[in-house]
């Protein structure tokens, strides 16, 4: 009965650690798309185009938004 208990205890703090490093992965990839939004601009920028620094900037702006409220969503359920 105790080799049931062990497991079982093992098993629910396996999955909580798990559970913890997908929500950080989720917000580690919104972190990389806002980079990666921003180096857009950054190249559209010294590229002259004006009309792609306003897309690219729209763009940023929504990856930045993606991310906020994901990262607003993930602190309140600790």
């Amino acid at each position: 009965m105790k080799t049931k208990h062990w497991i079982l205890g093992l098993s629910l703090g396996l999955l909580t650690a798990f559970s913890q490093l997908a929500c950080e992965s989720k917000t580690e990839k919104k972190a990389e798309k806002v980079g990666d939004e921003y180096k857009d601009v950054i190249k559209a920028q010294n590229e002259g185009d004006s009309s792609g620094v306003q897309e690219e900037q729209a763009e940023l702006d929504s990856a930045r938004q993606d991310y906020r409220e994901l990262a607003k969503d993930s602190t309140r359920k600790e």
